[in-house]
């Protein structure tokens, strides 16, 4: 860490955004074409890449959704705005569940709002649940900025590397606590008939 201080991450910090979202009115209204949700996706989400390499979405994984049981089928190889919004969730979940809990988690959500014509449907529950993540980023961020804070005064006397180490041990830890509630929570719902509990997201890219 020779060129890069503890002093630094603060500024970080300060300068870091949670990651970006797709806003719900910049999701298409008419269907879409496997290779035009590919390239809307990359473009919504490009700001959430590490590398400039990496790739969101593929129509091998949204062929593997339809195969898991993730994605309701297209219609006749066209998505709809319903299908762009599950895809987002997949998107976000995948990133630290199974593609046995996403099933599971998603299942009911498919079955209960997928193409509903009345009451709640899927784009008036992303509009809610987008405002909400917005309003929860201000105190993902005032958190981790505790967490900072906290490694600095109690690894005062460390060394940067040692002070950096502790902060991400302690977002780790953070981390690792929510995954394991959000298993419980997944736990509580009726369990999919063909689960692949075993089943991660590497294994179908």
């Amino acid at each position: 860490m020779n060129a890069f201080s503890f002093e630094d991450i603060k500024r970080l910090i300060t300068d870091w955004e949670c990651p970006d979202n797709i806003k719900p009115e910049d999701i298409p209204s008419i269907e879409l074409y496997m290779d035009q949700v590919t390239t809307f996706m990359e473009q919504q989400l490009a700001g959430n890449k590490r590398y400039g390499d990496d790739k969101l979405l593929t129509k091998t994984m949204i062929n593997n959704y339809s195969k898991n049981n993730l994605l309701p089928p297209s219609n006749k190889k066209k998505y709809s705005k319903d299908h762009i919004i599950m895809l987002i969730y997949i998107y976000y979940l995948k990133n630290f569940l199974s593609i046995g809990d996403i099933q599971q988690l998603l299942n009911p959500m498919a079955e209960q709002y997928f193409h509903t014509e009345s009451g709640n449907n899927m784009e008036s529950i992303y509009r809610e649940l987008y405002q909400l993540e917005r309003e929860y980023g201000v105190k993902v961020k005032e958190s981790i900025a505790d967490i900072y804070e906290t490694a600095e005064s109690n690894m005062q006397e460390q060394n940067d590397y040692l002070k950096t180490f502790a902060m991400i041990a302690m977002l780790s830890y953070d981390i690792y606590a929510k995954k394991q509630l959000i298993e419980k929570l997944i736990d509580t719902f009726p369990v999919v008939a063909d689960k692949k509990t075993d089943t991660k997201e590497s294994k179908n890219k």
